[in-house]
């Protein structure tokens, strides 16, 4: 289960380091050196390479500015953001666990009120973007959206179980 969550975490986070990345860089310069741009060549987005790497003089300057945008990228609010969708996350899945329990011990309030803190959970990390000013990442939203179903499946059939 961590890894799933690893997964949908590493899939928002490289998701939002594009967008974060892209918002950084400037409009192509037709002056760029010949240099750079052999060396962004190689690289696998060689536009974004001469954007973000605008102004370097050599291959090592190039690479710093590269690893300062990446930073910026990696920090922040986005980041805080989607800190508080893994935390919330995380404890999703001890919702649900404790609900499987419950279901066990025959506590149907109990089960319904872990359901619905999974449900309150997938809002706050929502809520997290929102209270920004940003909107989550595409993968972010869809898969927030799909467990709000699940979750709203789970609490329907919970009503009809009699211990």
């Amino acid at each position: 289960m961590a890894s799933k969550h690893f997964f949908i975490f590493s899939l928002v986070f490289l998701t939002t380091a594009t967008f974060l990345l892209a918002g950084q860089c400037s409009a192509h310069d037709p002056k760029v050196s010949t240099a750079l741009s052999s060396l962004c060549s190689d690289a696998d987005f060689p536009q974004l390479c001469l954007e973000i790497t605008k102004g370097a003089s050599d291959p090592k300057s190039a690479t710093q500015m590269a690893i300062q945008a990446l930073i910026l990228g990696a920090t922040g609010l986005q980041k805080s953001n989607l800190d508080t969708c893994v935390e919330v996350y995380d404890d999703a899945v001890d919702n649900l666990h404790t609900s499987l329990a419950n279901i066990q011990s025959g506590d149907k309030a109990a089960l319904k009120s872990n359901l619905s803190a999974v449900l309150s959970d997938i809002v706050t990390c929502d809520d997290s973007f929102a209270e920004g000013g940003d909107d989550p990442p595409a993968a972010l939203t869809k898969t927030n959206k799909v467990m709000r179903k699940l979750g709203s499946n789970c609490l329907a059939l919970a009503d009809e179980v009699h211990f």
